[in-house]
C-alpha cells in the first residue's frame, strides 16, 4: 500500500510542478504571469523554471522505478518541504502575499508523503 501512495503522490507531483513550470514560463519571457503575484527578472524566473522542471521529470522517473529508491525520494521529499518553508518564511515576513503560503500547502502534503514513503520503503526492504 505505501508503494501504490508514495508512486500516486509522484505523478501528482508531476503535474503540481508542470503547473509550476507554466506560472514562471511568462516570467522568463519577460512578460507577467497570470499565476504569481509577483515579478522577478527573466534569468531568474527561467533558473526557477528549470528548476521545478528537473524535478518534475524526477518525480515521473521516481514513479516508474521498480523499486522506488528511498535515498532520491528523501531529496525529493526535502525539495518539497525547502519550498514550502521558504515560501512560508517569505510570508511570515511580509515579503509575500499570504495567498502564497497556501499556494505552497500541496508541496508541504508531497514532503510528508515522500518522506513518510522513503522511510516506510526502506523500513520493508531492511
Amino acid at each position: 500500500m505505501p508503494d501504490r501512495i508514495v508512486r500516486t503522490a509522484l505523478w501528482a507531483s508531476v503535474v503540481l510542478n508542470a503547473l509550476g513550470v507554466m506560472a514562471f514560463l511568462p516570467l522568463a519571457l519577460g512578460r507577467p504571469s497570470p499565476l504569481l503575484p509577483l515579478s522577478v527578472p527573466p534569468y531568474f524566473a527561467a533558473q526557477l523554471g528549470f528548476t521545478i522542471a528537473l524535478f518534475g521529470v524526477v518525480y515521473a522517473w521516481l514513479a516508474r522505478q521498480r523499486p522506488i529508491p528511498c535515498p532520491l525520494l528523501v531529496v525529493g521529499g526535502v525539495g518539497k518541504l525547502g519550498f514550502f518553508v521558504l515560501t512560508l518564511v517569505y510570508v511570515l515576513t511580509g515579503e509575500l502575499d499570504t495567498r502564497m503560503a497556501f499556494s505552497a500547502l500541496p508541496d508541504l502534503v508531497f514532503a510528508a508523503l515522500f518522506l513518510w514513503g522513503a522511510h516506510v520503503l526502506a523500513r520493508k526492504r531492511s
